[in-house]
């Protein structure tokens, strides 16, 4: 099945690269998935529909926990505050959307649209993050600021550790989220 996401899967700083660093593997492999996954869900039926909205809040809790506690910290000192800043604020406009969603059972009449623009926000944010910030992290790796192969490992770790709950419990348990104040106060 084809889409207008899952093709840029192909196409390129989206490529898994052979020189990419471990982390930037790791991250970009879960990007792929998500853009398959919103690609089905614009031609899915109401019961698949909620299955992958489902599956993506899922793999998108997981994926900005791991981005949130490792990646980002690691990339801040060294890239600079706007990138990470910004990937921060659009967490938090997904993690609105999936709340909202997992409160729905997916009969409701805007239920197909709040997965359509969690894909557009998302499909937005992988594709700054593959295009720019992984970009300039990996030529902090080659400059030797940042290791992205060792960070890859943690990314790993620690992702396996929250799906490991999430089978365990239904739930990602406590994480070191971001917080972005200056969101709440505005």
């Amino acid at each position: 099945m084809s889409g207008k996401y899952a093709p840029r899967n192909e196409q390129g700083k989206h490529v898994i690269a052979k020189d990419d660093p471990h982390a930037l593997r790791v991250l970009k492999e879960e990007h792929h998935i998500f853009r398959r996954l919103f690609d089905e869900a614009n031609h899915a039926g109401e019961d698949r529909l909620l299955q992958i909205a489902r599956e993506l809040c899922m793999r998108l809790s997981v994926h900005m926990t791991i981005e949130e506690e490792i990646l980002y910290p690691a990339l801040k000192p060294v890239i600079g505050a706007d990138e990470v800043d910004e990937g921060i604020v659009e967490h938090q406009s997904g993690k609105r959307i999936c709340a909202e969603l997992e409160q729905l059972d997916g009969t409701e009449e805007l239920f197909a649209s709040k997965v359509h623009v969690l894909g557009e926000e998302t499909v937005h944010h992988i594709d700054e993050e593959d295009e720019d910030l992984f970009e300039d992290a990996k030529e902090a790796h080659e400059k030797g600021k940042v290791d992205l192969d060792a960070l890859g490992e943690e990314l790993r770790a620690r992702q396996a550790e929250l799906y490991d709950q999430i089978a365990e419990t239904g739930e990602t348990g406590k994480t070191c989220d971001a917080v972005a104040d200056e969101v709440e106060r505005v």
